[in-house]
């Protein structure tokens, strides 16, 4: 049996010009919080053409968190890796494809996600398929769906269910749906059991079908249209001043499955910002639960969302708030409140200057299936009830760029089963978190 090596030991072999110990070192020393230490070992082992040190590296030097982001000296580690690494691939679609990375080349991104997915990473899979769903692109999404799924993907398994239930992207076969739905990877997703029971108990399938079959060809020439951002539908105003406005199924259902699988498991009890002293606190005003997608949970898909939650806005994707997922069981609500922050409170200084004012608001329906819980705004007499996909958009600020009262609303009570929305604050200048990522 072979004798696991110390610390000391590993620092002679590091010293010593060893490349698997340095990189050792490297990762022992970053999870101490070390982090000068571990990146100076992470260095000599990455000089020495290690590849998981490589890719360490190229990790931190992209997140910048810990050290100076360097995308040049990123990029220079990635790309001889391309070929045969997929985690290099994975990395690279973040750099081109994720807007905070400042490259903006959407194409680019996509191109190497899709050849993490030809190399067999069913996330990437998954993500391509969400993508083609969102811009109606079903002859790669379900194959893509199918792939993944057979990899043990759990949300493709449970999307690939639900076209099968729903004749989404191809004919209906319910006996299939339910026998993905009895896989361990479709029970492992939070919407099983409601997929589960919309199907019913058809009989089982006679046989289980072949795999089917990738047109990488197809995925390939597909990339400029899945970069692309998908057309919007005509606005419906609600309110001139201020602009209240609903835009009906902008998001595919598939896609929203996905954000509430994503974040179920992720929720925990919704906060307040005290207007007085600026406080994050607990409070009977707000009973909801929630979770923000900061960088550890983004995604393509959520990339492509918050385009489109830009566009909405009519500002730059940079000016966005994490996006958050929001939680309403029975009884649960956020009484009447206002998004913008109070100029003259204790904590305005600070949160003003984080990119400014919260100048707009955008949610997305993201499920239809519970009772109460409309989103009501008081002192404009709206009750607005939305469909999932629906954006509600509205500002939070008048001409003047400051907050605007009659944008007073409140998320209602839900009488019965579960309200999830989607929501993203814009700041009237670039949001100084999402820059430095």
């Amino acid at each position: 049996m072979a004798q696991r090596i110390t610390t000391e030991d590993a620092l002679a072999l590091a010293k010593a010009g060893d490349a698997d110990a340095q990189y050792a070192l490297g990762s022992l020393l970053h999870q101490r919080g070390q982090f000068e230490e571990s990146l100076h070992w992470l260095r000599l082992a990455s000089a020495q053409r290690l590849v998981p040190a490589r890719l360490a590296l190229a990790s931190l030097l992209m997140d910048g968190l810990r050290c100076s982001r360097d995308l040049p000296q990123a990029l220079d580690l990635l790309e001889p890796l391309a070929a045969s690494q997929v985690q290099a691939r994975l990395l690279l679609a973040e750099l081109h494809g994720f807007a905070g990375f400042g490259l903006s080349d959407r194409v680019a991104g996509l191109r190497h996600l899709a050849a993490a997915a030809r190399m067999g990473h069913a996330g990437a899979m998954r993500q391509l398929a969400l993508l083609g769903a969102l811009h109606g692109q079903w002859d790669l999404t379900r194959p893509l769906f199918d792939a993944a799924a057979r990899r043990g993907d759990g949300p493709a398994a449970f999307a690939l269910a639900r076209c099968h239930a729903e004749g989404i992207g191809g004919p209906p076969d319910p006996a299939l749906a339910a026998a993905i739905c009895q896989g361990a990877a479709a029970r492992s997703q939070y919407l099983h059991a409601r997929l589960v029971h919309r199907i019913g108990a058809p009989q089982a399938p006679s046989s289980v079908p072949p795999p089917a079959v990738v047109d990488w060809e197809l995925v390939e020439r597909s990339q400029p249209q899945l970069a692309a951002e998908p057309p919007l539908p005509a606005a419906e105003t609600l309110s001139e001043q201020p602009l209240v406005r609903r835009l009906p199924a902008v998001i595919h259902p598939l896609v929203l499955d996905a954000v509430i699988n994503l974040a179920a498991p992720l929720v925990r009890r919704s906060e307040i910002v005290d207007a007085a002293t600026g406080e994050v606190r607990a409070d009977p005003m707000r009973t909801s639960s929630h979770v923000t997608l900061g960088p550890r949970q983004h995604d393509h898909v959520l990339e492509a969302l918050e385009a489109c939650i830009g566009r909405v806005a009519g500002l730059p994707a940079r000016n966005g708030e994490f996006l958050q997922v929001l939680r309403y069981r029975p009884g649960e609500e956020f009484r009447p409140h206002v998004d913008y922050f109070n100029e003259g409170g204790a904590g305005a200084y600070q949160s003003l200057a984080d990119g400014g004012q919260r100048a707009q608001t955008v949610l997305t329906w993201l499920n239809d299936d519970y009772s109460g819980g409309s989103t009501r705004f008081p002192r404009l007499q709206l009750d607005v009830r939305a469909q999932p996909g629906d954006m509600l958009h509205f500002h939070n600020v008048g001409a003047d760029r400051l907050g605007h009262r009659d944008s007073l609303h409140a998320g209602m009570p839900v009488q019965a089963g579960e309200k999830w929305l989607l929501s993203q604050w814009l700041r009237s200048e670039a949001y100084p978190a999402r820059v430095a990522w």
